[in-house]
């Protein structure tokens, strides 16, 4: 059957003896924070890895908890503001699981509001190595996402082949900054290619009545644009990239009928080398380029239900679905001066709508579109289309039956060329990594999950059955389609993975692909191929 996620509050009896209702609503007396490790002192005693675990992590400190509570004794509370609450610390990633209630003081239409939190693993580390079309190649990765028990997140990672061709590079996010509701990041890179550096500092809707949002970031990246065939790169473009955008929103309406209006700025400069490559002279390199977009952007979500879920993307995680419509656009003129070609300026539209929905009961059904266009003397010259169908039935209770088709498609004719691979990188397992490239692309997958059940010191495996197609062309057709199929193990613990997973897969092709092997193809990833959301 399929696992029961019970409140944290019922291992903790001072918390569990309090009568609570998830109908109850009436005036907040006061919000108590109770925040736990990741193994319970009662569940680590004899067990020497959970104690290693809970003396790896930080606590999650209650402030951090506090800080995204924004109900004030006085307010009136109802229990689908708690829910909501409840699904945004889910959302933090900082935790293996998370109860919010309210529950009644004695006094008539008084209640308190009550937050358990039960941490998960956060720190991460991996290394690997690889032979792949005779170069190898090392790598190292090391991350914490909880330092301090702040819920800040400092990552590092590096990588190297026997070519010479080095990455590495270093993140902070700061998750409250100044103890405010706003997000910052700070990211250093370096490179074969170049340095990178950048700074975004976000303040989002922080709840469904938020007024307002905005956001501002800068940044400086040089790297080489590498085109494929075969999963080798033929030609590369050198592109010293520097941008800054900047955003304001304003939010309205009801919370199951929110609206925001607000305008984006942004700045973007493109410094581009010579094509290398054998390949090289096939590719088009525009002038240095530098362009300014101003638009004005707005969107409209009508939700019409959340729900809880395990077994969708997560073996044992709580999941939460929105239900509903989104829809929401951004209209503005780019003024875009290239040198040899002159300044000219250009409508841009920008564009998404989603629509997720329970047709059947364990029926759960998500369609998508987004797109953009930009226009110069009413004919395109550069666009992208995007459409995505997915649907989950969760049948005989340990069973998902999975599907997924998604389409893309891209021209750009000023800029530099832009193509879209397919391969393991892209949701096409038993091929190499970007084996296909071209300007369209459709991708269908077909997924059997089986939760077995078993759990292994908080480790619950899970099976899964799966059959991909994919197509790639360059034109207005697709091309023939490549296909493989295989099984795989899938991997989680709300302990030490929180909401993800790790995937192990085998998948054999079922095409003859030139210079290819036709036999088993092994990967190790995170996460599924594909999620719900879109």
């Amino acid at each position: 059957m399929r696992h029961l996620v019970l409140p944290i509050a019922v291992l903790l009896p001072a918390v569990a003896a309090a009568q609570a209702s998830p109908r109850l609503s009436g005036r907040l007396r006061e919000v108590r924070v109770v925040t736990t490790d990741v193994f319970t002192p009662q569940f680590a005693a004899g067990r020497p890895l959970a104690t290693l675990v809970n003396a790896l992590h930080w606590t999650t400190r209650e402030d951090v908890v506090r800080r995204e509570v924004w109900f004030v004794p006085g307010d009136v509370v109802d229990g689908d503001g708690a829910a909501e609450l409840e699904r945004n610390l889910r959302a933090l990633g900082l935790f293996a699981d998370v109860s919010v209630r309210l529950v009644a003081t004695g006094v008539p239409d008084e209640v308190d509001l009550e937050v358990v939190t039960h941490d998960r693993l956060t720190l991460s580390f991996g290394a690997g190595a690889s032979y792949v079309g005779g170069v190898t190649g090392l790598s190292a990765t090391v991350g914490e996402g909880n330092l301090l028990g702040l819920g800040d997140r400092l990552a590092a990672s590096f990588r190297r082949n026997s070519d010479g061709e080095y990455r590495g590079g270093l993140v902070y996010t700061d998750l409250q900054v100044l103890d405010s509701w706003h997000t910052g990041t700070v990211r250093l890179g370096r490179t074969d290619e170049g340095d990178s550096i950048g700074i975004d500092v976000r303040r989002p809707f922080q709840h469904l009545l938020d007024p307002r949002a905005y956001g501002i970031g800068v940044g400086r990246d040089e790297a080489d644009v590498d085109y494929y065939r075969g999963g080798d790169s033929v030609a590369a473009v050198r592109d010293l990239h520097t941008a800054a955008n900047a955003n304001l929103r304003w939010g309205s309406g009801p919370v199951d009928q929110r609206r925001s209006v607000g305008f984006v700025v942004e700045f973007d400069e493109h410094d581009y080398g010579p094509a290398t490559g054998p390949l090289a002279p096939a590719i088009r390199v525009p002038g240095d380029t530098w362009s300014v977009f101003a638009g004005a952007t707005g969107s409209w979500q009508s939700v019409h239900g959340y729900r809880k879920v395990e077994g969708l993307d997560t073996l044992v995680y709580i999941q939460d679905l929105t239900l509903g419509v989104d829809v929401g656009a951004t209209l503005g003129a780019r003024w875009r001066d290239e040198d040899g070609a002159g300044g000219e300026l250009q409508p841009e539209l920008r564009a998404h709508a989603t629509w997720a929905a329970e047709p059947i009961a364990n029926l759960f059904t998500n369609v998508g579109v987004r797109g953009s266009l930009r226009e110069d003397g009413g004919e395109a010259v550069g666009w992208n289309t995007v459409l995505s169908a997915r649907a989950f039935a969760m049948v005989a209770e340990l069973h998902t039956l999975a599907a997924n088709a998604t389409f893309d498609a891209v021209e750009e004719t000023q800029d530099l060329p832009v193509e879209l691979t397919l391969g393991e990188d892209g949701g096409l397992r038993g091929y190499p990594t970007r084996e296909f490239a071209g300007t369209r692309r459709l991708r269908g997958n077909l997924e059997h999950r089986f939760d077995t059940g078993i759990e292994l010191a908080t480790l619950h495996l899970g099976l899964v059955a799966f059959f991909d197609a994919g197509w790639v062309s360059d034109d207005g057709g697709l091309g023939r389609p490549v296909t493989s199929a295989g099984a795989g193990l899938r991997i989680g613990s709300r302990q030490l993975f929180g909401g993800s997973l790790l995937r192990i897969d085998f998948a054999r092709p079922l095409d003859e692909v030139p210079g290819e092997s036709d036999g088993w193809k092994f990967s190790v990833s995170v996460g599924q191929v594909f999620g719900f959301d879109i």
